[in-house]
């Protein structure tokens, strides 16, 4: 959309070409609000958020109907073109899984993430590899105004090395001048399984009596919010505190946090201002399911799986503090602080009934931070009523570090002992695993942006951005863009817009690159410390990958009531970094080379439309459609002596996302695990004071390949082929076990899970007429529900459940039930 800078310029052209929003904003009806038309004027001329990037798309929450789960990633479920956001699993606390024109290739690989931001500030948005607790549900819906979706090139250029796969910029509600406001919301509700079938959730008829005993027929969700606003001359502030509480569909694994905020802009003087925000969020998720940590599990048959533990806490904190100075009405320095920190705790305990005589206990610790400044010069001038220009400088420094520690040991009981007995002691240096780790990053960045506004109706917009890592010996890298709008209605009184952009990002490589791969060492019984050692040297040529993107939009306004944006991209992904395997006397070395390529390209359709635009009717809707290929384009020489061995059977051209298995000692591909078309619907409809909103989600083109339970070989070579089992395919996979012998495993099935889904759906009505008396200002009853209803041929429990894309016999990566949630709920603002 429209690259223009500054808000005057947003004004002059809203006033010339009233068809089309300077950026395209989801906000057609207020589900939970009345203001309507002052919120979308507020929205459509706020130069928030982030310093060096502008939104494509903006959604406004409060236009959408909301989320029960806590995670604010499913509030954006079905409402932007390109983004795809998959609920794969029930496990309270968990995050979605969230693709922003991206390639999950590893599911829990934070690398495939978008960039989140806050205000413009950057802050752990992945989940810790210890406790898996979404930082995404720190926050709560209703401190947050709006979403800003960051995905074209020239945008994403001057984020440099920080987002190759978009940015998520989040901003946050401003106190209101004027007295004093306080916000009060209260919901609850359940969560529960439709139709739920346990023997689906236990891999083929294995043990679904116990599985079955731990789903709760209902389990309670409730939350509290209330906050506190205001504002003069001096400024505005907002603080708050937030309690969200969901029981969880599975028994005794709830999860629950507690959160508070502050928002608060003050004036030290005409041309100086400060702003300071801070959230911070407390965060517990219990395990009382051995089924959500190992559902293969030794034991034949177990009555209850519900003796276990598994306490997870999280602790996280976001503050920062934005200091602005304007010098000239065309000069301003602006410098942002930001702290982004978790801590992250797991005790786990697994008694000997379940682990068929081993007791298994561990501790981990897990500690995050990321503390980024922000300083940036900004200049506009306009030479003439033709020609105007927008000129930002800048720099940025992130240092990031990541510490972990972690403990981990199993024996077999004694004779005579208690099936209950908890690994305190007697640990020798077998049964114990000890390991600690640290991951420091210092990222600096120069940039300069140039826009360029030529009558109005020609737009040029320059970046460029240098980032320089100390992960690399070769430290910097030049990340450059260039973009061109072309607004039609000036000259030839067409309501359409052209835009392209072409342009450069990069992506991290993994820490092995650069550091080598390291090993834990330690054990208590020995007495020795914590420790790592190193199993091989780092590369000294690691490097980034490189990322080239080329966007190419229109824009069309149809009777000013329907807005239609069609774009296409194409990213080149090249030089990523892999290990090749050198035979020596020894047996196997290793080398890293860089190489080999892959393109990710689509087309991706958003059409909005104000059906009724009047004060007593409104309709409006939203559809977006995103059609994704991935391609390999480059693969290494002798790829099966090197890392990426598992692509030997994919060609040029194949998908980098295929499903590889075997078939008579061959490489085959038999599915895909990506969609390759998935979007969403949304329409509201207010009468009166009565609003009521629904989202459709839908994808198509992913697999799942569904491991057999029965047909399991273990060998060191299987002679004559594969053993094929009756009624099943005949592909199978391999995987090497630790004692040197091969697993073969048969593939039972091969299912699309193309998938419509009832994904959300709400309902308010404001009786504030009633109130008045009490000098309410406004005052909703709400009625949301989530996950209602799928209509799928899979034969799961969920077409989204499987992140790889394989069902496995263990049910690894394979998410636990989704559950279906209603909430009640009631907001009275005083």
């Amino acid at each position: 959309m429209s690259a223009i800078k500054n808000s005057r310029a947003n004004k002059d052209m809203d006033k010339k070409s009233p068809w089309i929003p300077p950026r395209r904003v989801s906000v057609k009806i207020k589900l939970w609000s009345k203001d309507v038309p002052g919120l979308i004027m507020a929205v459509l001329l706020s130069v928030a958020g982030s310093q060096i990037g502008r939104a494509q798309d903006v959604i406004v929450l409060d236009s959408v109907p909301p989320t029960n789960t806590g995670g604010l990633e499913d509030i954006l479920q079905g409402q932007v073109a390109g983004l795809l956001v998959k609920s794969w699993t029930g496990t309270a606390g968990s995050q979605s899984i969230i693709n922003l024109r991206g390639l999950s290739l590893k599911g829990t690989d934070e690398s495939t993430l978008p960039l989140f931001m806050v205000n413009g500030v950057p802050f752990i948005g992945s989940p810790s590899a210890v406790t898996g607790i979404n930082p995404l549900s720190y926050y709560s819906a209703d401190q947050i105004e709006r979403v800003e979706i960051i995905k074209d090139i020239d945008q994403l250029a001057a984020l440099g090395i920080q987002a190759p796969n978009g940015a998520i910029n989040l901003i946050i509600k401003e106190g209101v001048s004027g007295l004093l406001r306080v916000l009060a919301k209260v919901a609850a509700g359940v969560d529960y399984f439709a139709g739920f079938d346990a023997e689906k959730d236990a891999f083929y008829n294995y043990n679904p009596a116990a599985r079955k005993s731990v789903y709760a027929a209902q389990s309670l969700i409730h939350e509290q919010y209330i906050s506190i606003d205001g504002g003069g001359d001096y400024g505005s502030y907002l603080f708050g505190l937030n309690n969200y509480n969901a029981a969880g569909g599975i028994e005794n694994s709830g999860y629950q946090r507690q959160n508070l905020f502050v928002n608060a802009k003050y004036k030290i003087s005409e041309p100086f201002y400060i702003r300071f925000y801070s959230n911070l969020a407390l965060a517990d998720r219990e395990g009382r399911y051995a089924g959500q940590y190992n559902r293969d599990l030794s034991a034949s048959e177990l009555a209850d799986e519900g003796f276990f533990m598994d306490d997870n806490k999280n602790v996280g904190l976001l503050s920062s503090i934005d200091l602005n100075y304007r010098f000239t009405p065309h000069l301003t320095v602006r410098s942002v602080a930001g702290l982004s920190y978790e801590t992250a705790g797991r005790d786990l305990y697994i008694p000997s009934n379940i682990l068929d005589g081993q007791v298994l206990a561990g501790s981990e610790a897990f500690k995050r931070q990321m503390l980024s400044v922000h300083t940036s010069l900004n200049y506009q001038h306009r030479f003439s009523d033709l020609l105007k220009v927008n000129i930002t400088l800048g720099n940025q420094l992130v240092n990031s570090d990541c510490r972990m520690t972690s403990v981990e040991g199993s024996k077999g009981l004694e004779s005579g002992g208690s099936d209950y007995v908890k690994v305190v002691n007697g640990y020798n240096a077998n049964q114990t695993q000890a390991y600690s780790d640290s991951e420091p990053e210092k990222l600096l960045s120069f940039y300069g942006t140039f826009h360029w506004d030529y009558k109005e109706k020609l737009f040029l917009n320059m970046v460029g951005r240098a980032d320089g890592s100390s992960l690399y010996k070769n430290k910097w890298a030049f990340y450059p863009a260039l973009s061109l709008t072309y607004d039609m209605h000036q000259d030839l009184g067409v309501p359409v817009r052209f835009k392209t952009g072409y342009g450069r990002t990069g992506q991290r490589s993994g820490p092995e690159r650069y550091r080598g791969e390291l090993i834990g060492l330690g054990d208590y019984y020995g007495g020795n410390k914590l420790g790592i050692t190193q199993l091989y040297a780092p590369f000294a040529d690691a490097k980034s990958a490189t990322i080239d993107q080329f966007d190419a939009n229109v824009d069309v306004a149809i009777h000013k009531f329907v807005q239609v944006e069609l774009t296409y991209f194409n990213k080149q992904y090249r030089d990523f970094t892999y290990m090749r395997y050198l035979p020596n006397t020894e047996g196997l070395d290793y080398a890293f080379e860089t190489g080999g390529g892959i393109r990710l390209h689509g087309f991706e359709l958003a059409l909005q439309a104000r059906w009724i635009q009047r004060k007593a009717l409104a309709w409006s809707s939203r559809f977006n459609l995103a059609v994704h290929r991935n391609r390999v384009t480059k693969l290494p020489g002798e790829v099966a002596q090197t890392s990426l061995a598992y692509l030997s059977p994919v060609a040029v051209g194949d998908q980098v996302s295929s499903i590889i298995a075997y078939e008579g000692n061959e490489g085959r591909i038999i599915g895909n695990s990506q969609p390759s078309t998935f979007g969403g619907l949304t329409n509201e409809l207010r009468m009166g004071n009565v609003s009521i909103g629904f989202t459709l989600t839908y994808g198509t083109g992913a697999d799942a390949v569904l491991e057999s339970y029965q047909s399991r070989y273990i060998a060191e070579r299987l002679g004559a082929g594969f053993p094929l089992a009756a009624h099943e395919t005949p592909f199978y996979f391999t995987t090497e076990l630790p004692d040197g012998n091969t697993e073969y495993r048969g593939i039972s099935d091969i299912e699309d899970v193309d998938f419509v889904r009832l994904n959300k759906f709400g309902l308010s009505y404001h009786f504030t007429d009633y109130l008045k008396k009490w000098k309410i200002k406004d005052a909703a009853l709400t009625l949301s529900g989530e996950n209602l209803l799928t209509f799928s041929a899979y034969k799961g429990l969920n077409p989204e459940e499987n992140i790889t894309g394989i069902r496995k016999a263990n049910l690894g990566y394979t998410g636990t039930a989704l559950p279906s949630s209603v909430v009640l709920g009631m907001k009275l603002t005083f």
